[in-house]
């Protein structure tokens, strides 16, 4: 953060007077325009992140995922499909869910094992996060949602009228 002229360590008392000594007027040393002085319009930082209530995030993720409800691609348990580590073998996986090449893809999953993890990280348009951790942006990008069977259960229990999101 830089400093500016009221900042400036010094200059309270006027350099010289007023008038007679054919110098330009001066009110101060730690002028901007002097060695030493302020900084004009120097950059300051500021926190630009603004709270949100509880209840109006939730509302805004239960509102999302209404939204896309029917790009939304319910699968049993990943865990049948992703048996190793491979992005090859979950590329295929989506593409016999009905996920189109170019197309983003959120994955919601339950306790996600090592393997989906490791298969989705280097895919470019694949987002996997956990049920703990969904994400509003994500939801809404996304083309497609892929969620497993238990997670969605645990979504419908969490934002239905009597769930936990509004206790």
């Amino acid at each position: 953060s830089t400093l500016t002229k009221a900042e400036v360590r010094g200059g309270g008392r006027k350099p010289f007077k007023q008038k007679g000594t054919g110098n330009a007027r001066a009110g101060s040393t730690r002028t901007p325009l002097k060695p030493g002085g302020g900084v004009i319009f120097g950059p300051k930082p500021k926190d630009w992140s603004i709270k949100m209530n509880k209840k109006e995030r939730r509302l805004a993720m239960a509102t999302a995922l209404q939204s896309c409800a029917e790009d939304m691609i319910v699968v049993d348990d990943l865990s049948d499909k992703v048996t190793t580590p491979k992005t090859k073998a979950f590329a295929t996986a989506l593409k016999s869910w009905g996920v189109a090449e170019g197309q983003k893809v959120y994955l919601i999953t339950k306790d996600a094992s090592e393997n989906i993890t490791l298969s989705t990280r280097n895919m470019e348009k694949v987002v996997q996060s956990d049920i703990k951790h969904l994400n509003v942006y994500d939801v809404l990008n996304a083309d497609k949602v892929v969620v497993e069977e238990a997670a969605l259960q645990y979504i419908n229990d969490f934002y239905s009228a009597g769930g936990g999101a509004w206790a």
